[in-house]
């Protein structure tokens, strides 16, 4: 019975990692229609983890763990793939920070390239308010 939880949570564990993965790529390659849908399975994937670890966590079970080779290699191994779990998310987090920088720069640099107040620079290094271009032109 324990055994079963330990390893039912190891799959969901397992399933997150997938999951994180997922997100990763998304972000990467700036697909951002599935990103909603990939964060509400993460956001579910991590209840169910932390259901489970409550469920699992009774001194008796705790204590069972302690005692048993198996249960506790089980344990390790949960506790490692939720450590690849953490580097991961991250890594993603550092993506998303990443993205979220360049998006605010893209953003900067249109704003300015639309306002009329945009600045130029003539062939000397003179600044020009771009709402001077084509003013005052005798051709």
């Amino acid at each position: 019975m324990l055994k079963d939880q330990l390893n039912e949570l190891l799959n969901t564990i397992q399933v997150l990692h997938e999951t994180l993965d997922k997100e990763r790529a998304c972000l990467k390659e700036k697909s951002f229609d599935t990103l909603n849908l990939i964060l509400s399975n993460k956001q579910k994937q991590l209840q169910a983890i932390n259901q489970a670890n409550q469920k699992i966590s009774t001194e008796d079970n705790l204590s069972q763990i302690q005692q048993d080779n198996d249960l506790q290699m089980l344990r390790t191994k949960i506790e490692d793939h939720l450590n690849e779990c953490q580097k991961d998310n991250d890594i993603n987090g550092r993506l998303i920070e990443l993205s979220m920088q360049s998006n605010k720069h893209l953003m900067q640099v249109l704003t300015q390239a639309k306002g009329q107040n945009s600045v130029t620079y003539d062939q000397k290094g003179v600044l020009n308010s771009a709402s001077l271009l084509g003013k005052n032109i005798q051709a």
